[in-house]
């Protein structure tokens, strides 16, 4: 009898070291499960064995009385689903993984992101100030997954500033929908009322980032408006965008001033209306002689002769429109203007080589290449369709619906333009011997104007950059933010400045679709959750019950 009950001592203190153990092993994964945890394990499964042992005969006997039986199977039935239930949950936690349904991919980071990321070099400290339990906390605590699942280097701590006062006083925490602080040494950046990936990830860039790249823009030829962020035809927007990932802009007058890449890292012509004046065409090439990065964007039936001036770059920009042939391509119907570039649409380049998805150009001319030019590395990295052309009658009201062959550019149609210098004394920086610009319909005439005051040219250097863009309002506040526009824009200048790690497909918000749901479809999904359901399993219970009485 003794012997009996000192088995079942064993069995019972084996039972509550195993229950422990498996406990243990949900909440941690093998590879992290403490030492003592493991070794209280490894007691239960000893002491389930001697119980087996001193009270082998008494089991034996028990095993033969069939309703002990059914009960041992259904005994084992539950052991084994409690074994795979703890398994299920320790392989969730060693192998997590998550897949996102939703339309924008709302929950999963963008490559940008991804990148950035990984490529993190030193900790950045993370302190994320929200109500406990409130949806800020849990919305930020799942984007955060995303990013600590790419970085071992990102240190996230959670406080509730209800909780604890004092802290948040210290931190100067105000905002009452919460406060995100980045900290890398004595870099800090603060985030009190976007937490979604965008803002977070431009978080990151700044905090980490040593540089602050210049972007000079080039004003008063009638050209985008740098600081317009609210009309369809300002470029504020792009330029936020830039901001937003540690460049810094201004505006840049080429009467007054000659930039050079120790002021201005990247000039910006965005869309002109009005012809450059010969030395200032002259001062942006010297800029670009001196290493300096150049982005052009130019629309056609505007200013000829700023058009004809980046012959001096290898870059032919067509006195024509490209329209689409294909109805099926077009981006907006029954305007064969408005083009659509698509993954089949791009060359070669580190520009493009992510782009996978459309860039929207509302009215393009074509740019391509042209004479060659020692010196300089020309490539042309956007085409259009193959059903496309360069219509070149832009003054004739009957032009036909058909390409005209010898005069149209028909097929492939020749978008965008990068150069590169490699020798910068082969580029030419003097306006002599221009080649002459073919009038277009509605340009702007060279306004009559003093001649510009003479200013030291910077020393010559390679490495200089120019992208020509054959649409200036691809990166206007009305396109930036279709599809991946931004993302060929701002690629564009991260290529130019050497920021590999920013080119990337960024996410984008205003890309991203939400659920709507009316009232009724509110109330409905409620009443199912909480009323149809649970009915319907109570209905089967009390069903079982009856039909077994009648029995």
């Amino acid at each position: 009898m003794a012997m009996r009950v000192v088995g079942w001592l064993l069995a019972l203190l084996g039972a509550l070291c195993l229950l422990t153990t498996g406990a243990g092993w949900m909440i941690f994964t093998f590879d992290k499960t403490p030492a003592l945890l493991n070794a209280v394990g490894g007691v239960g499964v000893v002491c389930i064995g001697l119980w087996l042992v001193l009270d082998w005969k008494n089991l034996a006997a028990l095993g033969k009385d069939q309703t002990v039986g059914k009960g041992a199977l259904a005994g084992l039935i539950v052991l084994m689903v409690g074994a795979v239930g703890i398994g299920v949950n320790v392989m969730s936690f060693r192998y997590d993984k998550r897949w996102d349904l939703t339309q924008g991919k709302q929950f999963t980071l963008s490559q940008q992101s991804k990148d950035i990321a990984k490529a993190l070099d030193r900790e950045v400290a993370v302190q994320a100030f929200f109500q406990a339990g409130s949806p800020q906390e849990t919305n930020f605590k799942q984007l955060m997954q995303g990013y600590t699942d790419e970085t071992s280097l990102l240190k996230v701590e959670y406080h509730d500033p209800y909780s604890d006062p004092l802290l948040a006083e210290q931190m100067k925490i105000v905002s009452p929908s919460g406060t995100v602080i980045l900290k890398v040494g004595e870099n800090q950046q603060r985030l009190e009322t976007e937490f979604d990936e965008e803002a977070v990830t431009n978080a990151l860039v700044k905090v980490t980032s040593d540089t602050a790249h210049s972007v000079c823009v080039v004003q008063g030829h009638g050209e985008l408006d740098f600081k317009d962020d609210q009309s369809a035809q300002g470029f504020g927007v792009a330029l936020q965008r830039l901001e937003a990932q540690n460049y810094k802009t201004s505006e840049l007058s080429l009467m007054d001033k000659q930039p050079t890449p120790d002021t201005c890292e990247i000039v910006v012509l965005p869309a002109p209306r009005a012809e450059l004046l010969p030395e200032e065409r002259d001062r942006m090439a010297r800029y670009v002689a001196a290493g300096g990065n150049l982005i052009v964007m130019m629309d056609p039936l505007q200013t000829p002769e700023t058009a004809a001036d980046l012959a001096r770059y290898g870059v032919k920009a067509g006195n024509d429109v490209v329209v689409e042939g294909d109805p099926s391509r077009m981006i907006a119907a029954n305007d064969p203007t408005a083009l659509g570039l698509d993954a089949s649409s791009w060359d070669v380049h580190p520009v493009t080589q992510k782009l996978t998805g459309l860039v929207v150009l509302s009215l393009a001319r074509s740019m391509s290449k042209g004479e060659p030019v020692d010196g300089l590395n020309v490539q042309e990295i956007a085409h259009g369709s193959d059903s496309g052309w360069a219509e070149t009658k832009l003054d004739d009201p009957n032009v036909s619906s058909e390409p005209n062959p010898g005069e149209d550019i028909i097929g492939k149609v020749p978008l965008i333009v990068s150069v590169e210098v490699t020798d910068p004394s082969k580029l030419r920086t003097t306006s002599d011997a221009l080649p002459a610009a073919a009038g277009a319909a509605g340009a702007v005439p060279v306004a009559a104007a003093p001649t510009t005051p003479a200013i030291p040219a910077p020393t010559p250097r390679a490495g200089g950059k120019v992208m020509a863009f054959g649409d200036g309002d691809f990166a206007s506040n009305l396109l930036i933010l279709k599809v991946q526009n931004q993302d060929l824009f701002m690629n564009t200048a991260a290529w130019m400045v050497g920021e590999k790690d920013q080119l990337a497909i960024r996410a984008n918000n205003a890309t991203k679709g939400k659920l709507q749901l009316s009232e009724l479809a509110v109330f409905g999904g409620g009443a199912l959750a909480l009323l149809v359901i649970p009915g319907l399993c109570v209905a089967g219970m009390v069903g079982t019950w009856v039909l077994r009485r009648g029995k």
